[in-house]
């Protein structure tokens, strides 16, 4: 074998060598795409739960201050007329019109 052939079969096993070294990345990195696409599937689809719950948890919350709110309009004249009523009694109070079995009491 002369020095020409033997470097010709050194740059053959080079490349052979790093054909095979590629190849290998070319697996480990497709395995590991594949891999980290199923995680951020799975977390993308949980994400996405998270926010159908919390958007229906808002819609019950907007209907529970929608009540509340006409709870209170509803109450309101009775809570007037009940301020009014404590009024004229602190009036009564203050200017001892109350009888005197209360004050016994």
């Amino acid at each position: 074998m002369t020095f020409t052939e033997t470097l010709t079969q050194i740059k053959d096993i080079v490349v052979i060598g790093f054909l095979l070294f590629a190849f290998v990345l070319l697996v480990l990195s497709s395995v590991l795409t594949i891999r980290l696409y199923k995680r951020a599937s799975r977390f993308i689809d949980r994400m996405e739960n998270v926010a159908g719950n919390l958007e229906s948890t808002f819609d019950r919350l907007t209907i529970a201050r929608k009540a509340v709110k006409d709870a209170a309009l509803t109450l309101r004249p009775i809570a007037g007329a009940i301020g009014l009523l404590r009024m004229v009694q602190g009036l009564e109070r203050m200017f001892g019109k109350y009888d005197d079995d209360s004050k016994a009491k």
